[in-house]
């Protein structure tokens, strides 16, 4: 369901004008493969290696605005972010809390810094830095205010989460 309320003819329309709506894709179609790998696969945890490898790919310049304004590079990058999720989901039963832990905090830094990156105006997904890029950096502010409003989503999930088990 996440996957057909994110793919569709609207949504990829909106994707060369709007920088929120890529970004919002590679949220929820990573969330929807990690449910499903969840549910559905038991890996072993070295996958987590490579399941992590879409979302810092497409998170790089290059890649996120191709990703963008080139529905081949559309294609590969939401496949790959669904791929990437399934193989998380799937690891994740099977890693420790020090691995957990490590790839949550890596994930907050990572975000974190595009994120301060984006509200403070650099150029990092427009116009000189990505040449091509039809994003403006007043867009790119807003990208960057859905990704530490999503951040806090999660690590408050995470929070709960932890006191919950802790409390049992």
């Amino acid at each position: 369901m996440i996957i057909v309320i994110t793919v569709n003819p609207f949504t990829l329309q909106a994707l060369p004008r709007n920088p929120l709506v890529l970004m919002l894709s590679h949220y929820s179609l990573y969330f929807a493969g990690i449910l499903a790998g969840l549910g559905l696969f038991r890996f072993n945890k070295l996958l987590a290696i490579p399941a992590v490898i879409p979302p810092i790919m497409f998170h790089l310049p290059y890649f996120f605005v191709e990703s963008g304004i080139n529905l081949y590079w559309t294609f590969l990058d939401y496949s790959t972010m669904v791929a990437g999720g399934l193989l998380l989901g799937g690891t994740i039963r099977q890693m420790g809390k020090v691995m957990k832990g490590s790839l949550f905090v890596l994930y907050m830094i990572g975000d974190t810094t595009l994120a301060v990156l984006l509200i403070l105006g650099f150029p990092v997904y427009s116009p000189p830095a990505v040449p091509f890029s039809p994003y403006s950096v007043g867009q790119l502010v807003d990208v960057s205010y859905l990704m530490f409003g999503i951040m806090n989503v999660i690590l408050f999930g995470v929070i709960g989460y932890t006191l919950k088990k802790l409390l049992e």
